[in-house]
């Protein structure tokens, strides 16, 4: 049975993945008129990304270095300081961003917390993780807040020790399968994916079917869990 309940924050809890969709629209059309010809300037930046990963992580500032790497690179170093400052304008702007709470978000927080112990593992840049958690008014809501480098197996289970819970008695709550689902039913865990309207395209996977449940919104959580000790 499940005794504690452990939400992923962005794009689970509060809107993020838009806020960077925006952003790439910004860079697309800043860069465009610099790019050299036959350039994939959206693909410049993904692979820009995705190579950056292992020295930069996630998140808005690690996303920002990229923008700039990419669009340096891909205009042939053309593109003129007064254009590389718009993206850093944008960035900034990322970073200062309020937390925008998802519909239902307070309320089924606060219906789990009755019954479950609740946790939130988020991965990302610590700092700006942690100003988002503590401006979302629902911190307290929280036994233990984590922002770890990589959501995997091994981070998993470092954490579970750490905090000394059992994965046959947790469940992770998110809207990425390859981040916050998938790593736990592996460890012996149960997944509950909420789909969100956009997602990153490298947390895009194939999932065997019966692997992990879905649930419309995170408003169905409590009602999921009740079924679960129902069973």
């Amino acid at each position: 049975m499940v005794e504690v309940v452990g939400f992923d924050a962005d794009d689970t809890l509060w809107q993020c993945q838009d806020t960077f969709d925006d952003a790439e629209r910004l860079f697309l059309e800043t860069v465009s008129p610099y790019a050299s010809p036959g350039v994939d300037l959206k693909g410049v930046l993904r692979t820009t990304e995705l190579s950056n990963l292992a020295i930069s992580g996630y998140g808005v500032k690690a996303f920002g270095l990229s923008m700039i790497e990419a669009a340096v690179t891909s205009s042939a170093g053309a593109i003129p300081s007064r254009d590389i400052g718009i993206l850093v304008d944008r960035i900034n702007d990322m970073l200062r961003e309020p937390v925008k709470l998802l519909d239902g978000v307070a309320d089924a927080l606060h219906a789990v917390a009755q019954t479950h112990r609740i946790v939130m593992i988020t991965k990302g840049d610590l700092f700006h993780q942690t100003r988002k958690v503590q401006n979302s008014g629902l911190h307290h809501l929280f036994e233990h807040v984590k922002v770890v480098l990589e959501k995997d197996v091994s981070t998993y289970r470092a954490v579970l020790n750490e905090w000394g819970i059992s994965p046959s008695t947790f469940v992770m709550v998110g809207n990425s399968v390859r981040s916050d689902i998938l790593p736990i039913v592996e460890l012996g865990g149960f997944g509950l994916h909420i789909p969100y309207h956009v997602t990153w395209e490298h947390e895009v996977v194939d999932a065997p079917k019966g692997t992990f449940c879905t649930v419309a919104s995170i408003s169905d959580v409590a009602e999921w869990l009740a079924a679960e000790h129902q069973s």
